[in-house]
């Protein structure tokens, strides 16, 4: 019997296809030149969280790029809740993605764009994160910081970079030395109970799951502030966790510089949110 954990299931413009199916053309922009769009979201048990601010960020971005999102809302929506009904699996990843379409400059007229959807198994982290400090640098003041383009290549070194150092994911730097993010998240630190994140400003994307933990910390009665931190300084916190949507919010134990590896403890502060997070998308730590 096949592992249904590898199953992964695809549709393209509205149509599922089988694997070995599932292409687009090799001319579309979005390969020639990482021109478009994606967003991850979490599916459990064929719900799909943060939806709405998901969208919000796609549409966002296709302004900024200048890119149709060829189908109205009502019926994205619909292929997206089509392609995780699909897969048998009750936690799932989400990847939308949208193409820009051929290129005019090599087929002679621009394509439609492509709205590619991937339903995947998903494993809820349960153990703190080691992060690598990676020696690639974001640009803080540039408006494709606060949208998810396909150009990923920075990002992709750096986690390449961490995981030949024994490590989950890289915290990136930004021009000015300040901590703006990890490559897959958002993170903050605890200093005397308050609760801290870089600003938007850093460079850091405006997570879907940040802007959630900083409702909810608020809501627990918490002091949540943005602002601005060099790694030296952060390395000497005692509490440090990341979020996004599919990590939802996870400790980090172990952040390693060129030199050294320094160690964290797992607050308070950290397990509440992360017991919080978990029950919001309906589940319990047995379950996951």
């Amino acid at each position: 019997m096949k592992d249904k954990k590898l199953i992964t299931k695809t549709t393209i413009n509205g149509r599922l296809v089988k694997k070995g199916s599932d292409k687009i053309s090799v001319f579309d922009n979005s390969l020639l030149y990482a021109e478009g769009l994606f967003e991850t979201l979490l599916s459990v048990d064929n719900e799909i969280y943060y939806l709405n601010e998901h969208l919000k960020r796609l549409y966002k971005g296709a302004r900024i790029l200048g890119l149709k999102i060829p189908v109205d809302r009502a019926i994205l929506v619909r292929w997206m809740y089509k392609t995780v009904k699909a897969h048998p699996d009750k936690i799932l990843k989400l990847r939308l993605t949208l193409t820009s379409g051929e290129s005019d400059r090599w087929v002679g007229i621009q394509g439609k764009q492509q709205v590619i959807l991937s339903a995947s198994p998903h494993n809820i982290p349960t153990e703190p994160f080691k992060l690598h400090v990676s020696e690639f640098k974001v640009d803080q003041d540039s408006v494709f910081r606060r949208i998810k383009t396909l150009s990923y290549a920075i990002h992709a070194a750096a986690l390449n970079q961490a995981r030949i150092n024994k490590c989950d994911d890289a915290i990136m730097i930004n021009e000015k030395g300040n901590v703006a993010e990890v490559t897959s998240a958002n993170i903050f630190w605890v200093e005397k109970g308050r609760i801290f994140t870089p600003p938007i400003g850093s460079g850091c994307l405006e997570g879907i799951t940040r802007k959630a933990v900083i409702k909810e910390a608020k809501k627990n009665g918490w002091e949540i502030k943005e602002k601005n931190i060099s790694i030296n300084k952060m390395l000497q916190m005692n509490e440090i966790f990341i979020s996004s949507s599919l990590k939802l919010v996870a400790p980090v134990k172990t952040i390693k510089t060129k030199d050294k590896s320094y160690r964290f403890k797992t607050g308070e502060i950290t397990k509440q949110l992360t017991k919080q997070f978990i029950k919001l998308v309906g589940l319990t730590e047995q379950k996951l």
